[in-house]
C-alpha cells in the first residue's frame, strides 16, 4: 500500500535500494494453545539496545501478569535490526543513508530473526532504511513476531517526511477453550520525528501519517490493534492522536505516563496502543523496565 503524493512516490525507490528484502516466516514453531486472552507488546527497541530475549522470558514467566504465565502473544517491535548478506554491500553514495544507531560492538543475538528463531515465533520483518554507512550491511525497520500464525500480511508505506517509514500489518487467529475462533488484525507503527517546516511542520506531518494509517486499516471488519512509537511529543494535544482515538475508540484512554526517556532526563509519552472492534475487554499498561532501550514497552491484554 503506497501513498499517492509525488514526493512519497519519488522517495520510496531510492530508500528501498539501500536495504534488503522483506523477511516473512508465517508459522510459529509450536502449535498455539487454546486461549481467549492474547498479550500484545508494543516496543521501540532502539536498534539492538533493547533486550527482547529477556522481555520474552519474563513475559512467558508471568512477571507482568500477576504471576500468570503467558502462552500466546504478539510483539510489535520498532527499530529492530537485521544484519546479513541480503543487505546490499555497495550502494550509490547519492542514496539516503541515515546515521547508524547502536553500539560499536553488538552481541550476536540482536538480529530480530535470531530472537524469533530462539523463541519459535512467526516473524514479519520490514526494513525501512539502512542502518549506517554503506560498508555496514545492516538495515532497520519494524517487525511483528508472534506465537500465532501470521495471515493476510500487508505493508503500508507511510507518506514520506524525512525518512522512509513502513507499517507491517498481519492477522492472527486463535480459539478460546471449548469456544469459537477469534481473529485480530495488528499494525506495527513508527511515525517520523522530522520537524518538516517546509511541509507544514511536524504536527501536520504526523497527522498525514495518521490519516494514511486509518485509511489503510479501514477495510477491516475484524478487531484491529495499532501500536507503536507515534513520536507525538505533545501527547493528547496532537491532531494525530485525536484522529486515531476517533478511528480506534475501543481501547481504554491510556495517557500521561512517559514512555520514552532521553538525555538530561527528558521524558515524553510517545508510544500508544489503539484498538477498534468487539472484544470482551482490553487493558493497557506500561511495563516497569526499559530492558536497555530508551523506550518502555506497552502491554495490551485482550480477552475475546
Amino acid at each position: 500500500m503506497h501513498p499517492t503524493d509525488p514526493r512519497s512516490r519519488d522517495a520510496a525507490p531510492r530508500w528501498c535500494a539501500t536495504v534488503g528484502p522483506v523477511f516473512l516466516d508465517t508459522n510459529p514453531l509450536a502449535q498455539p494453545a487454546e486461549t481467549a486472552t492474547l498479550a500484545v507488546i508494543s516496543w521501540n527497541v532502539h536498534v539492538g539496545a533493547g533486550d527482547v530475549d529477556d522481555l520474552v522470558f519474563r513475559l512467558k514467566r508471568g512477571d507482568f501478569t500477576d504471576g500468570e504465565p503467558v502462552t500466546d502473544f504478539v510483539l510489535l517491535l520498532q527499530e529492530v535490526l537485521r544484519r546479513d548478506d541480503t543487505v546490499p554491500a555497495d550502494i550509490d553514495r547519492r542514496l539516503p543513508t541515515p546515521r547508524r544507531i547502536g553500539r560499536r560492538s553488538r552481541p550476536s543475538d540482536d538480529d530480530v530473526r535470531v530472537v524469533a528463531r530462539k523463541h519459535g515465533l512467526a516473524l514479519l520483518y520490514v526494513p525501512a532504511m539502512r542502518n549506517g554507512a554503506a560498508a555496514q550491511r545492516e538495515d532497520r525497520g519494524n517487525a511483528i513476531a508472534s506465537t500465532l500464525p501470521l495471515d493476510d500480511v500487508r505493508i503500508l508505506e507511510l507518506p514520506f517526511v524525512r525518512q522512509r517509514r513502513v507499517v507491517p500489518i498481519a492477522t492472527v487467529e486463535g480459539r478460546a477453550p471449548a469456544g469459537p475462533r477469534w481473529r485480530l488484525r495488528v499494525a506495527d507503527v513508527h511515525f517520523d520525528t522530522a520537524v518538516a517546516l517546509a511541509h507544514g511542520g511536524p504536527f501536520s506531518a504526523r497527522r498525514r501519517e495518521a490519516d494514511a494509517l486509518i485509511a489503510a486499516l479501514a477495510d477491516s471488519a475484524i478487531p484491529t490493534l495499532a501500536g507503536g512509537d507515534f513520536n507525538t511529543w505533545l501527547g493528547d494535544r496532537e491532531a494525530a492522536i485525536a484522529a486515531l482515538r476517533r478511528a480506534f475508540p475501543d481501547a481504554p484512554r491510556w495517557t500521561s505516563t512517559s514512555t520514552w526517556r532521553g538525555p538530561l532526563g527528558i521524558r515524553a509519552s510517545v508510544d500508544r496502543v489503539f484498538v477498534r472492534g468487539t472484544v470482551r475487554s482490553v487493558t493497557i499498561r506500561r511495563l516497569p523496565d526499559r530492558f536497555g532501550s530508551d523506550h518502555y514497552p506497552l502491554l495490551a491484554r485482550l480477552t475475546f
